[in-house]
């Protein structure tokens, strides 16, 4: 598989297997999840809201083919469990994460992002790091631009929680479903904040090492 949106190689293919997505609802608006096959053989990508363009037309820019699941019929086993998991995620409660899930979907893209987003999703609940600690673990210590721009571009946000990576400042920067979401999201994992920055002396900070 390989989706153009998501890999840092603009000039890749769309898949050939239909494309499904249905929608989440939150408090922040619908989260569109959107998977390979009618058994759901693979995870594509996770939209989170946003105000300017309808989730489902954000989509199909990316995924010409895509085909909106039938309201009200029963989803694919394994993407209700995806969709349990959301759920739990937005109400703050801690989950294991499916890594061999995650590792499949992230295939399609670079070596870097798979290494930064993979690490990044090894980051705790109720812990944060920043750009520069994550670059520092992906074994380039000055690649922090490199880092937030895969951050910007993780196609499975809330699975692969990049609300918990801030800038060394405490600041948030930047997240898909907006700031506001960002830290609504640390606040529910007990992350300590003054102002609208994250408390860093306060703060649980993650070890990669660890």
């Amino acid at each position: 598989m390989n989706y153009s949106s998501i890999s840092e190689d603009s000039s890749a293919t769309l898949p050939c297997a239909p494309i499904f997505c249905a929608p989440l609802t939150s408090s922040f608006g619908d989260i569109l999840i959107l998977w390979e096959g009618q058994d759901a053989s693979s995870l594509c990508r996770i939209y989170l809201p946003k105000d300017v363009v309808a989730q489902f037309d954000r989509a199909r820019v990316d995924f010409p083919h895509l085909t909106l699941w039938e309201k009200g019929a029963a989803l694919p086993s394994a993407i209700e469990s995806i969709a349990e998991l959301l759920h739990a995620i937005l109400a703050g409660r801690p989950v294991q994460l499916p890594f061999a899930i995650l590792e499949k979907s992230l295939r399609p893209l670079g070596v870097f992002q798979q290494k930064v987003l993979m690490l990044e999703a090894t980051i705790p609940f109720g812990h944060i790091s920043t750009y520069r600690e994550l670059a520092r673990a992906s074994g380039n210590s000055l690649a922090f631009r490199a880092v937030a721009r895969a951050l910007s571009h993780n196609p499975l946000p809330l699975l692969i929680p990049c609300h918990r990576v801030i800038a060394s400042n405490g600041s948030l920067a930047g997240y898909q479903g907006g700031t506001a979401m960002k830290q609504h999201l640390l606040e529910l994992e007990g992350i300590p904040f003054s102002s609208e920055a994250v408390d860093l002396k306060r703060a649980k900070l993650w070890n990669f090492s660890a």
